[in-house]
């Protein structure tokens, strides 16, 4: 099932995996996977043949580090340190005024929960916020924050699902997985893109 979002010129879908594939650990794909620059410090990006399972934010550019995270996500799969794949993806991601609309594909795997609020956050527009009480309110289940908050911690494709853009009801950043620090600056830079087009 995919489920579409805007991210400036991108246009995200995600497709879930079958729960035979997510219990089976990663077994029989492949994923080629490289570590770049991007505005808010170093990502780890790796994909399948169906598109990009896992974008993380990491504190040193470190290959071997990376490979062993990448390892105890999908520790059946077969991985391929191939940056030449995924330079072209960050590039395509972090350009903030793309040439044309660009299509991404993610193949991400989670419990139906996980994969219900990634979809309700892209939803959430590019440069806009919400809390994680309004994110569990479009959820349909409004006493749920900290289940929310729960699935938003662990969302396996930073910045493409928009994590980032959630915020404690008081206005407070609250927590992120990549470090505050990189939260704000995000937000931020999303903040300028979107003054810059309007």
């Amino acid at each position: 099932m995919s489920s579409p979002g805007r991210l400036h010129d991108l246009f995200v879908t995600f497709e879930a995996m079958s729960p035979g594939e997510y219990q089976a650990g990663g077994a029989g794909l492949a994923l080629r996977y490289g570590v770049h620059d991007t505005p808010v410090g170093a990502a780890l990006i790796a994909t399948t043949a169906r598109g990009i399972c896992n974008l993380h934010f990491l504190d040193r550019a470190d290959g071997p580090n990376a490979e062993a995270a990448l390892r105890r996500e999908w520790p059946n799969a077969k991985l391929r340190c191939d940056p030449s794949t995924t330079q072209p993806l960050i590039d395509s991601i972090f350009n903030a005024a793309p040439s044309a609309q660009q299509l991404l594909t993610l193949h991400i795997k989670g419990s139906n929960f996980q994969l219900q609020t990634w979809r309700a956050l892209l939803r959430i527009p590019y440069g806009g916020i919400t809390s994680y009480q309004r994110l569990a309110a479009t959820l349909g289940r409004p006493t749920a924050a900290r289940a929310v908050g729960h699935a938003v911690a662990h969302n396996p494709v930073a910045y493409l699902i928009p994590c980032h853009r959630v915020l404690r009801e008081s206005g407070e950043l609250g927590d992120y997985r990549w470090g505050l620090e990189r939260k704000a600056a995000l937000i931020g830079w999303e903040a300028a893109h979107t003054a810059a087009r309007s």
